[in-house]
Order: structure tokens, then sequence, then C-alpha cells
């Protein structure tokens, strides 16, 4: 809700939100909303180019498409979260003190521009608000108690499946 923007939400219909977690856009209503309700709506961005948007020098530009996931969809979304989520704890214990670029690279992360430093640090963001990582003091990820208790779950449970990380 606005600081002090009580009269403005009694001049407008409604009032959204979108909640960015990792490219997964959730878009809904807060506070007061004129009309029926409705539920959440998920999107997941993706960057893309086309031929109709280009720069002066005729180079192509990005742009950003939102493409509406259904239930399956944003289901399959979560479970690759928790998926990268056990991936990099496992990493971080297999490579103590290894910097985010280097966590990317032993995960695999890597796309054409380099290591995808950010996926690191959105799933350890993540990882830190669950108490399972600390950053030390340079700023490489340290395994908790907690976590260390969570990679050995991880490690049994891929064990019994019969998979390896």
């Amino acid at each position: 809700m606005p600081r002090g923007g009580g009269a403005f939400l009694n001049e407008v219909d409604g009032n959204l939100t979108c909640w960015n977690d990792g490219g997964t856009v959730t878009l809904h209503m807060l506070g007061k909303f004129r009309g029926p309700d409705f539920a959440p709506i998920t999107f997941q961005l993706q960057s893309i180019t086309s031929e109709r948007i280009k720069d002066s020098r005729g180079r192509l530009m990005p742009t950003v498409l939102a493409k509406v996931l259904s239930k399956d969809e944003e289901r399959a979304a979560e479970q690759q979260k928790s998926s990268d989520e056990d991936a990099l704890l496992l990493a971080i214990a297999d490579n103590p003190r290894a910097s985010f670029a280097g966590l990317a690279v032993a995960l695999r992360w890597v796309s054409e521009r380099g290591e995808n430093k950010a996926k690191v640090k959105r799933c350890a963001d993540r990882l830190k608000k669950d108490k399972l990582v600390n950053p030390d003091r340079r700023g490489t990820l340290c395994l908790t108690e907690k976590g260390e208790a969570e990679v050995e779950r991880i490690r049994l449970n891929r064990d019994l499946a019969g998979s390896r990380y």
C-alpha cells in the first residue's frame, strides 16, 4: 500500500502487485480491489528479440515476453527451483569456499555470456532465508548445521533413488 496514499486509493479501482521470483512473476491484488476477486496469475519472463525491434544501427534489441503459466507449468517451475536449491547445497558441500562463478561452473549454470552468477545468487538468497547457508567473511557461502543436515538428507534420498548429482 502506498504510504499516505489513502486518498489516491479511493480514486482508483484497485491496487495490483507483481512479485518476481527468479523469472517467475505472480500478479495479484493488494488491499482494495473493485470487482470480482481473482486467483493469482503466474507468468514466466523470457528475453526475446524480434526483427521488428532494432536500434538506430540496425542491431536487434532484446525485449521481455511474459507467458502465462498453467498450474502444471507453475508446479514444474517450483520443482525446478527446489531442485536448483538442492544442487546448490550439494555444490557448496563439495566445493567449500567456491565463488559464485565457481559454483555456477560446477553446476553447469553457464550460458553463452558466461557463468550465471545471478542464478546462484537468487538461489543462495532463498537458502539464506531458510538458514541453510551463511556467507563467510570472504563472501563465499558456508553451510550451517541445518544446511549440512539437509545435504545429508538430499544425498540419502538420491542414493535411494539411484540417481547422482
